[in-house]
C-alpha cells in the first residue's frame, strides 16, 4: 500500500509543479488564423504546418509597441486573440475607418495584427485592459524552419 501513496504523492507534486511553471513562467501555444500573417502562420488545417510560440508570463506589466501579447478578446471572453501591441496609455490612435483620434487609457494597450486584410483587433473592440493580457510571445519554437526569436 505504501508505494501506491509514494507514487500517488510524486505525481500531485509534479502536476502542482507543471501548473506553477505554466502560469509563472510560461508554456508553448498554438497559433490559430491569419491576422498575424505573415509575422506568425496559422492558417494551415494540419496542426504541424502552423506555429507554435512561446508564451512567457513573466513580467506582463512592462510591453512596448512591437511586443506580440495573447489576452482574452474583449468581445468574447471565451476567445483568447494573439496581436502586436501598437500604442500604449496615454498614446493618440487613429482607428481605421473613423476620422477621430482615441487617445489610450491608462492601464490599455491599443493591438492589431500583422495582416491588413484579414484581422479583428482594436479597430473592432477599441483599446484592450491590460488585465486582459494571458502572455508574451517571445519565441516560434515550431516548426523548426521558422524557430526565431519575435
Amino acid at each position: 500500500m505504501r508505494p501506491i501513496f509514494r507514487k500517488l504523492g510524486k505525481l500531485i507534486v509534479g502536476t502542482c509543479a507543471g501548473i506553477t511553471f505554466s502560469d509563472v513562467v510560461g508554456h508553448p501555444a498554438q497559433v490559430i488564423g491569419l491576422s498575424m500573417f505573415p509575422t506568425l502562420q496559422g492558417e494551415d488545417a494540419r496542426w504541424w504546418k502552423r506555429d507554435f510560440v512561446w508564451l512567457s508570463t513573466w513580467c506582463l506589466y512592462d510591453c512596448n509597441p512591437g511586443t506580440i501579447l495573447t489576452f482574452i478578446c474583449p468581445r468574447d471572453p471565451s476567445s483568447i486573440h494573439i496581436k502586436r501591441v501598437t500604442a500604449t496609455e496615454g498614446k493618440f490612435v487613429k482607428p481605421e475607418h473613423r476620422d477621430v483620434l482615441t487617445q489610450i487609457p491608462k492601464g490599455h494597450y491599443w493591438m492589431e495584427g500583422d495582416n491588413p486584410v484579414n484581422r479583428n483587433d482594436s479597430n473592432v473592440y477599441g483599446p484592450v485592459n491590460s488585465g486582459l493580457v494571458k502572455g508574451r510571445a517571445t519565441h516560434i519554437i515550431w516548426p523548426p524552419n521558422r524557430w526565431r526569436r519575435l
